[in-house]
């Protein structure tokens, strides 16, 4: 089954990412716990923002969905570390996921530069 959903939609300026999954390249669930899945899922909404060129450094609101809350602080760490000095909006729950060995998922809100408009 596909998933009825699309990556990003835009709505100038704002774009509006689909929640991530720690899917690596060979669409594997990624190892590492929580500090890997929450790397992983950041990397992958990296590159759906350098498709429309932009960086996390455009990512204004995120909403996480974590599956234990024993695990935030592993997954706050990894965050901050992947965001450094920009620090978006965040709201974090902790909720089951649709995809059982994953411990996080991630959507985002970015926004783009005043003047620049989406090229989809």
């Amino acid at each position: 089954m596909t998933p009825h959903l699309v990556p990003v939609a835009v709505s100038d300026p704002f774009l509006f990412l689909s929640g991530q999954l720690p899917f690596d390249a060979n669409r594997a669930i990624a190892a590492g716990g929580i500090d890997g899945q929450t790397r992983q899922v950041i990397a992958n909404i990296a590159g759906v923002l350098a498709t429309m060129n932009l960086s996390l450094d455009d990512v204004v609101k995120t909403t996480v969905w974590i599956k234990d809350a024993a695990d935030f602080v592993g997954f706050d760490t990894a965050y901050a570390e992947c965001f450094g000095a920009h620090r978006p909006a965040r709201s974090t729950v902790v909720s089951d996921l649709v995809i059982p060995s994953a411990l996080i998922e991630i959507e985002a809100i970015a926004r783009r530069p005043f003047g620049e408009t989406a090229k989809v």
